[in-house]
């Protein structure tokens, strides 16, 4: 299966982006082929109508256009979705087609915090609900994520390591269900 995985701060020690490594790892291991898009290659100019998208927003409108799924995982600003996460998906929102109607998707969020990011994927849930896509109920959340990933975004709680991959297996089965 075919997953684009999109994320993480812009900060090179972002915890999120640690996370999403791990996770394209552990679904590269499963057989799945993984496109990853963090950090630099999600720093688009700000989304103004009228204009033309960057090479790297059609780049991820293009990979987003041949995937099965998508993973985001996403760092939680005040409750809310990150401004370059948001823009991204501002941007792929006014490309044609557009990639969202029908797409699953499965949140997922490491926080310092004991809430492990998941206010901030409430926010998720109603614009990518506004778009079409769907997010699988269930989402991935690492609360004390500064203490609870090892230096490859392992987890290294028994809550988390023990959830990630019914969760991820949860997706994939959604996905190849709804994407064959």
């Amino acid at each position: 299966m075919r997953l684009v995985l999109m994320g993480g701060s812009l900060r090179s020690a972002s915890l999120n982006a640690r996370l999403l490594r791990h996770l394209a790892r552990e679904l590269e291991v499963k057989g799945h082929q993984v496109a990853t898009f963090t950090g630099e290659t999600l720093r688009l100019p700000l989304y103004e109508d009228g204009a033309e998208p960057s090479a790297e927003a059609r780049a991820l409108h293009s990979a987003l256009g041949e995937t099965q799924g998508l993973v985001i995982v996403s760092p939680e600003y005040n409750a809310g979705i990150p401004g370059h996460l948001k823009n991204a998906v501002d941007w792929l929102s006014t490309m044609q087609p557009s990639p969202w109607p029908g797409l699953p998707v499965l949140l997922c969020a490491a926080s310092p915090g004991a809430f492990g990011g998941a206010r901030g994927l409430m926010a998720w849930r109603a614009t990518l609900a506004n778009m079409g896509a769907l997010a699988l109920p269930e989402a991935i959340t690492v609360p004390h994520a500064d203490q609870q990933l090892d230096a490859d975004g392992a987890p290294t709680d028994t809550r988390t390591a023990g959830m990630l991959p019914k969760i991820l297996d949860g997706f994939l089965s959604l996905t190849a269900r709804l994407r064959s």
